[in-house]
This record gives structure tokens, C-alpha cells and sequence, in this order.
């Protein structure tokens, strides 16, 4: 197979960070934190589930890949960073969160903690503790207890030693949190009282800002809800508008916001656990129509839009079902729907399981959206006469979101469990630089060890960027 980025005369900036001891399923994030005008990259880090590690946070030079800085933490960082000067000195400090109630506010230069949600006591039992849940990816909004700086719209859900099947969890809950301090503002129960992963979007519909939020999980069953920001603040969402039942499943991944119908307000387009991708009117809260490839398939991957079939300006949706329940997955589907009318007019199947969501860009120089997604495969190897497999983790694209994939890059051994990729212009010079993440264990899928964190930068133009990385512009999720 070809390789679509390599055999040519460009010479883009490159690096690779190391980190031997921590994985991630962290998507990355970019700002600059050292001050030499060129966007550097921050990303949350795993090691054994339930255990301390010394990189539960990591800064890089988005120049060199030289680390900035590291903070530690008592279990995964799984989420994805988001960044607002809170110290006010000129420079993005750092907001992540993760499991078993980490949430950090980090100082963008040093590392330091500016506030912790739950500062950290060596003779907690955090992993035991069934009031101690995990945070998720965060939604900023505007100042909520009047202290004049933007605060933290957070999920707060999941006990980590839950089994698979249990339906005695704790209900998750929708925080606002101080951005200035870490304090807690509001605390708001979800209204069916199931537990929540899904991190919740922010939106003005016309009505003032309304949470879209999910609940329930893998193996048991929750919805979609719509409601104002006010019931948050106000700790009461019994009246939350109930949008879609999983079904005998739940909503992990986020939604995402864009214009279907004619009108101006968005719409809600959504994969739930159990296989489907469900458009909902902005306005109306109906279903316009839903798609599923049928059968055994599950995702947890949100669906990336772009402009890929059909003579009209309407966006399509392009996302992947893994075959089989987690963690028993056969193999991944991808599939691109019309999003006019909700067919699905493409599949294909392509690697093992992996949760990394798509992404959108002119990849090919033909002025046409492209998707690229990080894959995991299986390749054989002879080892002492031994066939040995071994995984592989490789970039690949699918030309106007559909046909044969063509892969970007060499495929190194490793894998990556759920980090999408970051296409940006880390340095201001108008071409893509991708940032991507993978554990170089090539035998052990959930390893959590020798994390790579690589920069590329490809002789394409940044203005070709459509969605760029997990969670969209800003991370709001929301096509404007």
C-alpha cells in the first residue's frame, strides 16, 4: 500500500516524545505555555488501573518535544485538557480531570496546582470509596457564583470498581465548579439516577444556555436529556427534557452540534452504545432520522461531520461500531451516513478495537473533506520459528469520508485504546502539524506503558482543518 504522507520532498517539523512508564487513552490538547509563540501539547496519563503515577499529566514543547513538566495522580487521567488563564498572568493554565475525582487546575509554565477538586490524602481509599466518581471532559461557562471569572460545567460519574453488569452504581451528578478555586458551586443529581460518562455540551438555543447530557453505560441503560443550565446551578434536573432511551444501553460518547435542517438551530446528533447514530431537531427535540448498521455492534465513538456525499450543503457523519460488546470486539465498521436523509451510504471494515473518534480535514489537496482515524491491526511476525501477532497502530484516510483507506504513515507496533489525534498549526506556518498518541507495547492491549506522543508535520494547508480533534474546535463539540 501506498503511504500517502511519505516519498516526498517536504521536510516538516517532527518529533517524538517518550515516556516509558504510563500509557493514555487522553486526547491531546494544544496551547502555549512556554511563551516562544509556538502552541504546545498537553495530554493526561495512564498507568495500571487503581495506581499512582508519576505522568498523570504531561506538558510538551510543541518545538522540540522536550517535557515541560509532569504532575502525578492516584489513578487514569482520561480526560482531555482545557485551558484559561486562571492566574491571570498572560499565560493558558491547564484543566483536566479524570478518575476517582482528580480534577486539576495546573499552572501552564510550572505545572503546579493552582486548586484540586480533592486534594490528595495518602489514607483515602479513593478506589473504595463509592461517593468518589470520575470527571470527563469539561465545558467552560460563563461566571455562575459572581466572582468574575468563567467557571467549569463537569460530569461527575462511574465507580471505578463497578462490575460489569451491576446495576447497583451510584448516580452520577452535573457540577459547577469555581474556574478561580475548584469550589463547588452546584451539585445536581442526574434525574433517572443512573451513572454518567458522557461529557455534556453547552448550548444556546435561543432560550438561554441548555446541558445536553447523557447517562448509563456499556452493559446498562440510561438516556439523553436536555436542560437548562439553571436547573444545574439550581441542583435540580427532575424536569430535564428525556431526548432518546439507549435502550438496554447507555450514551458514553458526546454528542455533536450541527445544522441539518434549515433553519438555524442546530441539531443533536448522537451514537449510542447500542449501535445507532440518532439525529434530533434543535428545535423540536423529534428524531429526523436514525441509522444503524444492525446486528452486534457497539461504539463509543462520537460521529465527525464534514461535507462528503450528496450535491447538497448539508453535513454527513462519519463514525465506528466495534462488532461484538467491549471488551469482547471482533473488528471495527466504519460508516458514513447522509445526513440528509440519514442513510448510511458507505462501510467499510478496517482494525480491532480501539474508542479514538475520526477526523476531518483536506488531506488529499483536492478541496474536499477527508477522514482520518487512528487504527489498530494485527500483523504476524516470525518469532524463533514462532508466529507471533503483534498489534500495530497506524493513521489512515478515507478519501471523501469513503472508499479504500489509504494509510499515511508507517505503521509502528503499539496501539492506542482511545486517544484521537490533534491536527492543528502548532507554529503558525500554515501547515497541518498531527499530534497522535500510542503505547509501544505491541503484545499487551491494555498495557498502559511506553507512551509515544509524535508531532508531524504535512505539506498540507491548515485551512483544510474541518474538525480537527476530539470534541471539535474549543472542545464544545458544535459545528458553527
Amino acid at each position: 500500500m501506498a503511504l500517502l504522507f511519505t516519498g516526498c520532498a517536504f521536510e516538516g517539523d517532527q518529533w517524538v516524545a517518550d515516556f516509558k512508564g504510563v500509557g493514555s487513552s487522553s486526547s491531546p490538547g494544544a496551547a502555549d505555555l512556554n511563551g516562544d509563540g509556538i502552541l504546545d501539547i498537553v495530554i493526561g496519563g495512564s498507568g495500571t488501573e487503581f495506581k499512582s503515577i508519576e505522568h498523570a499529566v504531561m506538558a510538551i514543547d510543541g518545538a522540540t518535544g522536550a517535557t515541560l513538566w509532569t504532575v502525578g495522580g492516584h489513578n487514569q487521567m482520561v480526560g482531555s485538557p482545557t485551558f484559561k488563564d486562571i492566574n491571570e498572568d498572560g499565560t493558558d493554565d491547564v484543566v483536566i480531570g479524570g478518575r476517582s475525582g482528580m480534577l486539576f487546575a495546573l499552572e501552564g509554565t510550572t505545572g503546579e496546582k493552582l486548586w484540586e477538586f480533592l486534594p490528595y490524602q495518602p489514607t483515602n481509599r479513593y478506589v473504595d470509596d463509592t461517593t468518589i466518581l470520575n470527571f470527563f471532559n469539561l465545558q467552560w461557562t460563563p461566571d455562575q457564583n459572581d466572582d468574575g471569572f468563567p467557571d467549569l460545567l463537569a460530569p461527575y460519574g462511574g465507580f471505578v470498581k463497578a462490575k460489569p453488569g451491576d446495576p447497583n452504581r451510584p448516580a452520577g451528578y452535573l457540577l459547577l465548579i469555581s474556574g478561580k478555586n475548584g469550589a463547588t458551586i452546584a451539585k445536581a443529581r442526574v434525574p433517572d439516577g443512573r451513572e454518567t460518562y458522557l461529557s455534556p455540551l453547552l448550548y444556546d438555543f435561543g432560550q438561554g444556555l441548555e446541558v445536553i447530557f447523557g447517562t448509563g453505560g456499556e452493559d446498562l441503560p440510561g438516556s439523553l436529556y436536555r436542560a437548562p443550565l439553571s436547573a444545574v446551578k439550581k441542583e435540580d434536573l427532575s424536569m430535564a427534557t428525556n431526548l432518546l432511551s439507549g435502550g438496554s444501553k447507555g450514551f458514553i460518547a458526546p454528542p455533536i452540534l450541527a445544522k441539518v435542517t434549515e433553519d438555524d438551530i442546530p441539531e443533536i446528533i448522537v451514537c449510542t452504545v447500542d449501535g445507532r447514530m440518532v439525529c434530533l431537531d434543535g428545535q423540536s427535540n423529534s428524531v429526523l432520522w436514525s441509522a444503524s448498521p444492525g446486528g452486534d455492534f457497539d461504539t463509543y465513538v462520537m460521529p465527525a461531520p464534514g461535507h462528503f456525499t450528496g450535491e447538497d450543503d448539508i453535513l454527513d457523519f462519519f463514525a465506528s461500531y466495534g462488532k461484538g460488546a467491549w471488551p469482547n470486539t471482533d473488528y471495527t465498521l466504519h460508516t458514513l451516513v447522509d445526513g440528509k436523509t440519514g442513510q448510511i451510504v458507505f462501510t467499510d471494515t478496517l482494525g480491532t478495537f480501539q474508542y479514538a473518534s475520526p477526523i476531518v480535514a483536506d488531506f488529499t489537496k483536492d478541496g474536499k473533506h477527508d477522514v482520518m482515524l487512528s487504527i489498530n491491526y494485527l500483523s504476524t511476525h516470525d518469532v524463533i520459528g514462532d508466529p507471533t501477532d503483534f498489534y500495530n497502530n497506524g493513521l489512515y484516510i478515507y478519501t471523501g469520508g469513503q472508499g479504500a483507506p489509504r494509510q499515511a504513515f508507517d505503521a509502528p507496533l503499539g496501539s492506542n485504546l482511545g486517544s484521537t489525534p490533534l491536527i492543528t498549526d502548532l507554529d503558525g506556518d500554515g501547515k497541518i502539524d498531527m499530534v497522535t498518541a500510542y503505547m509501544s507495547d505491541p503484545q499487551n492491549f491494555y498495557s498502559f506503558k511506553n507512551l509515544k506522543v509524535e508531532r508531524r508535520e504535512i505539506n498540507r494547508s491548515a485551512d483544510g482543518i474541518f474538525w480537527g480533534n476530539y470534541m471539535g474546535p474549543d472542545g464544545k463539540a458544535t459545528v458553527e
